[in-house]
Order: C-alpha cells, then sequence, then structure tokens
C-alpha cells in the first residue's frame, strides 16, 4: 500500500510487516511533510513489535532526496526506535550520497547494528542471520 497523507507532501512510502521486520520503501523526492508522515505510521508499526527485538529494512531505490529540515523527525525517530527495541537496520540503496546522508542520521544509534546493502535480498538474508524474519 502506497501511502501519501497530505497534499503537501511531496513523494510516498510504503510499509510492510513481516513477524519482527518493517520494510520500509520510499519514492521520489520528500519533503519535510512526508518525513514526518512516514514517521508518524512507523511509530504505529514499530509500537505493534517493539516487545521484542526487531528491524527493518529500508529501501531508498526510489527515493531522490529531500531537503534538510526532513532529516529533524527522522532523527528523532531513529531515538526512540534505538530506546524501543530495534536491533537491526539494513539499508538498500545505490548511491554513496544516499549511503552519506542515512550514515548521519543513524549517528544517535546506540543499540542499533546498522548495515547497507546494494540489493534487497542481500539485505533480507542479514536480517535473517542476525533473527529478524
Amino acid at each position: 500500500m502506497k501511502t501519501s497523507t497530505s497534499m503537501k507532501d511531496h513523494g510516498s512510502f510504503t510499509f510492510e510487516q513481516k513477524g519482527q521486520l518493517i520494510i520500509s520503501r520510499a519514492f521520489d523526492a520528500w519533503n519535510k511533510e512526508t518525513a514526518q508522515s512516514m514517521c508518524k505510521q512507523m511509530y504505529i508499526l514499530a509500537n505493534k513489535i517493539n516487545d521484542k527485538p526487531w528491524g527493518i529494512l529500508v529501501d531508498l531505490t526510489q527515493w531522490e532526496f529531500g531537503p534538510p529540515d526532513m532529516w529533524e523527525p527522522i532523527e528523532d525517530l531513529n531515538r526512540w526506535a534505538n530506546d524501543h527495541n530495534q536491533k537491526f537496520e539494513a539499508v538498500v540503496c545505490g548511491l554513496n550520497i544516499q549511503k552519506k546522508l542515512l550514515e548521519n542520521s543513524q549517528e544517535v544509534f546506540r543499540e542499533v547494528e546498522s548495515e547497507f546493502f546494494d540489493n534487497e535480498a542481500k539485505a533480507l538474508q542479514w536480517l535473517a542471520k542476525n533473527g529478524i524474519k
């Protein structure tokens, strides 16, 4: 299901939950409102599974970036997830700039192990190896 919650949003995202795994896919260029909408949905999903360790696969292969102000709600979400049993994050991206932007947002992680991949199959394999299915 593609989610875009407001006419002010630019770009879109989808979520899929499988057990203790959330799969997030980003599309097109985002703005702060899109990031806020995504984070709101993510809090709802993660609250359903954070009684046990959980992980996320973030697919950025169809994402076209966004302005600097979109990172604040994402960093807040990362802080929250770090304190609410997230243990793994697998990021699929094709551009080095995407990797650098995500690395910056992950600096708040203390308890979350994060890895970058060039395809979803490798990311899912790494998550499964770490018990996130």
